[in-house]
Formats: C-alpha cells, sequence, structure tokens
C-alpha cells in the first residue's frame, strides 16, 4: 500500500466473493422453470482507494482471507460494495424499516441467509 493510501480515506469497503452453490427460487422463468440464485461465500475484503493521479481511476486492493477447497481453473470473484449509509447509524440499535438490496445470501458459507 502506498504512503498516500495511507494518508486517505478508502473510497468504499467491500467483500471479495465467489457464487459457492446455485440453488432454486419460487419463482419461474419463461419455461416455467425455477429461478436460480446463487449462494455467496465470503473470500475476504476489498477497498476502492482514490489514485493519486486523479485522471486516473481508482485502486482496488484485494485482501483474501480463504480460497474455494478443491477448486480448479479459473474462479469468478465479485465485489459487494457495502452501503456507506450503513455506517452512519444511531449508536442504539434500531431495526430498519426496509434494508438496502442485497444479494440472498451475504455471509460466510455454511451460515443461513441474513434477513
Amino acid at each position: 500500500m502506498s504512503q498516500y493510501q495511507q494518508n486517505n480515506q478508502p473510497l468504499a469497503k467491500g467483500r471479495v466473493v465467489y457464487a459457492a452453490e446455485h440453488y432454486p427460487t419460487n419463482e419461474r422463468d419463461a419455461q416455467n422453470r425455477p429461478k436460480m440464485k446463487a449462494r455467496h461465500a465470503t473470500l475476504g475484503k476489498a477497498t476502492l482507494w482514490p489514485n493519486e493521479q486523479p485522471h486516473l481511476p481508482p485502486q482496488v486492493s484485494i485482501d483474501l482471507d480463504s480460497l474455494p477447497i478443491g477448486s480448479t481453473g479459473s474462479i469468478k470473484l465479485m465485489v459487494f460494495w457495502d452501503d456507506p449509509t450503513q455506517n452512519q447509524q444511531a449508536p442504539a440499535p434500531q431495526p430498519q424499516q426496509s434494508p438496502a438490496p442485497q444479494p440472498q445470501s451475504y455471509g460466510s458459507w455454511g451460515n443461513q441467509p441474513q434477513r
């Protein structure tokens, strides 16, 4: 990480995930087959940093904590960026009326989907 990144605030933070499995939903497609959704497993963290040169795109740093077991070949990784408004909550936790849209499963492999 450059000295510039150490002295600046990140533009965004997120989770690096991959589709660990696919499962059918209650929704149907045009051929009346169940629509499939992916259950995502978190592999690490991503941070979006401003570039030292303003005319260039931001830089992304990725810290992988783990890799999928038994994987061979390429793995498609995705980044789910955190909603910055979630970090600005009141000190006392309050139930959210309408949470921001998130993937069906947003957490570690083996955990139940968050609601």
